[in-house]
């Protein structure tokens, strides 16, 4: 999978869950990806995993009810596009 097949396949489960501020945030990212795949967009994408709140910490709950099996997708996810990025700067 590409930078932007993650970004693409994180905004759908953010959106199905109803998590529209991240949801938004990555389908902005797809919008500049489409413009240009290139290291600003990277490193934009790995900002968001630092610090307190960030998208590192996010746990998805819909209704009130924690979505495990989503959670444990957007883990695998999270960790994969990270690599990706991380791959692509070596």
């Amino acid at each position: 999978m590409t930078v932007k097949d993650y970004c693409i396949a994180i905004q759908k489960l953010l959106t199905e869950v109803e998590e529209l501020n991240w949801a938004k945030c990555f389908e902005n990212f797809i919008s500049e990806l489409e413009l240009s795949e290139d290291h600003s967009t990277y490193r934009k994408i790995i900002a968001i995993y630092g610090g307190m709140g960030s998208f590192d910490d996010l746990v998805l709950y819909k209704d009130g009810v924690l979505c495990q099996k989503e959670n444990d997708t957007l883990h695998t996810l999270k960790k994969e596009l990270y690599n990706k990025i991380g791959n692509v700067w070596q």
